[in-house]
């Protein structure tokens, strides 16, 4: 069967391009281009994964808009201008637009401002906000903390007194409001996932009806839990950490949401959708994977993708426990034409409160599949490696991948460390018997073995409820709605189209050569530090 064929981004001529398929019409009842120009827009956490590919976008296809404005927190030494041209222009998504368009003009269009969510007003200065205010039209925000499990202060300090410091910030320059979240604040639910917040959600509200969620309340659970916390942990700095790790944890279990940050994230969008006046979209990408076309094929940034598991496959994980569903999973170029199309319609007054991206409702992505293309990187990769040790090369090339139960996995593992164990007991008698000197290399190699099989666990049990406990297909009609009031020429510029994407042509040449060529090397240099 012909596979499917994908508009592709033609730089030069400045539109997508494909000679197979007849252009997409759109109803013109949205003019993107009509929206963004002679505007202002505010830019909050452009130097994430997405932020990086969403402010290449808006340079790239919209020389329309008047004035960029882009928040950048201070790093280390570098106040926030100073990363912003030495760090954020120089990436890799980056750098093709800077050398297309000049640095000159870019110093023009864009004026970048220090500050951090965590801090009132976003951490802008009094001067900052005298020069935006009632000049910015819309805030589009991608900043957040979007680790799954950290300690629940670190979450909270961004995810929620940051949006109620992101919410006073659009009020005070009288803007409208993007907020991105995440698809994710569904919680432990199953099928169909329609767009909509609403104020007092938790997951397991369908069938606890004796309980009742209040983000007021919720705000001083967390408050009262920390200063406890930090008395009785006062001086331990480890323990602390992981006493509120666990704390955040087990409260967004109590409610039913899969993580602390699901948890927060859903927090801060019910503060956003309470607030009176407010005119906001809410964006939720799903996992958000390797660009498709934009800037390149095959970007990608950060460990908190897939990355880690098509890593863990590469480097011959062989047993998965998967549900037969789809994995819901969008290319990181297919969100950052959809927030620009979702930020089109609220400028133009034809917006909805909440938009999923994702891709399962159309073009569905079954893990079972997956794992067939875990497997098919595993043999690839070892059946021509030419270091390392010989007989694990050929384990690794043809010993099947397989879809097991979690079960059968918690039966591996035991089996598993019943076995490191043994080498450990042997390896400790061998040392009094052949001395220190010949056998604590080897005690060293097992350690780092162990070490490096626990990270594989816990990174795999972090995603299980994506992959395995939960069965969602998020709704996606609002954007595509959005995408067909679009006219004809911001259809050049911008396309929503999940639907055309040939998944394996996308994970095997694409996504897991992406990863091998980006993330790779960094994972390789954490662990080599033992992070």
């Amino acid at each position: 069967m012909k596979p499917l064929t994908t508009w592709r981004w033609n730089p030069v001529r400045g539109e997508y391009e494909n000679g197979d398929r007849v252009p997409l019409e759109g109803t013109g009842e949205i003019s993107a281009i009509d929206a963004f120009s002679n505007k202002t827009m505010l830019l909050l956490g452009c130097t994430g994964f997405v932020g990086k590919v969403l402010l290449a976008m808006v340079l790239d296809r919209f020389p329309e808009l008047r004035h960029l404005v882009v928040q950048v927190r201070r790093k280390k030494n570098l106040h926030g201008e100073e990363r912003f041209y030495a760090e954020i222009l120089q990436s890799p998504p980056l750098r093709p637009i800077v050398e297309r368009l000049g640095e000159e003009i870019l110093r023009k269009k864009v004026q970048v401002v220090e500050g951090d969510l965590d801090q009132p007003l976003g951490g802008l200065s009094t001067e900052a906000i005298d020069q935006l205010k009632y000049k910015v039209d819309v805030v589009v925000n991608l900043a957040g903390v979007v680790d799954f499990d950290p300690p629940v202060n670190e979450s909270f300090a961004t995810n929620v007194y940051g949006t109620q410091h992101l919410i006073e910030l659009v009020q005070l320059l009288n803007a409208k409001l993007v907020h991105v979240s995440t698809s994710y604040v569904a919680g432990k639910k199953n099928g169909r996932i329609p767009e909509e917040v609403a104020i007092g959600y938790f997951p397991l509200r369908d069938t606890h009806a004796g309980r009742h969620f209040s983000v007021a309340e919720e705000i001083d659970w967390y408050e009262t839990f920390v200063d406890e916390t930090r008395e009785n942990r006062a001086g331990d700095l480890r323990p602390l950490r992981e006493r509120l790790r666990a704390g955040g944890m087990n409260r967004a279990e109590y409610w039913g949401w899969t993580n602390t940050y699901t948890y927060t994230k859903s927090i801060g969008e019910q503060l956003i959708a309470r607030t009176p006046g407010l005119t906001y979209s809410i964006v939720r990408p799903a996992i958000v994977e390797s660009s498709l076309h934009f800037p390149f094929a095959g970007w990608n940034e950060g460990f908190t993708t897939s990355a880690p598991l098509v890593l863990m496959g590469g480097d011959g994980v062989k047993g998965w426990p998967v549900r037969n569903g789809p994995l819901e999973v969008v290319p990181v170029d297919l969100v950052a034409s959809g927030i620009l199309i979702v930020t089109a319609a609220v400028l133009c007054g034809k917006n909805q409160p909440v938009y999923h991206l994702a891709s399962a409702d159309e073009n569905p992505i079954m893990l079972p599949r997956l794992v067939a293309f875990l497997g098919m990187n595993s043999r690839y990769k070892h059946k021509h490696k030419k270091n390392g040790n010989r007989l694990a090369n050929l384990w690794k090339a043809y010993v099947e991948t397989q879809v097991i139960t979690v079960e059968s996995l918690e039966v591996r593992r035991a089996r598993l460390h019943r076995g490191l164990d043994v080498i450990h007991a042997a390896l400790t008698l061998g040392k009094t018997i052949l001395g220190s000197d010949k056998v604590s290399p080897y005690l060293k190699s097992l350690r780092d073995t162990r070490r490096q099989i626990r990270q594989q666990e816990v990174t795999l049990d972090k995603f299980l409820p994506f992959m395995f406990h939960n069965s969602f297909i998020f709704e996606t009609g609002n954007v595509r709605e959005a995408a067909r009031m679009l006219t004809k020429e911001d259809l050049n510029r911008l396309q929503w189209d999940p639907k055309s994407i040939d998944w394996a042509d996308y994970w095997v040449n694409i996504h897991t050569k992406g990863i091998e060529k980006w993330i790779r090397p960094v994972f390789a240099g954490r662990e080599k530090r033992g992070q």
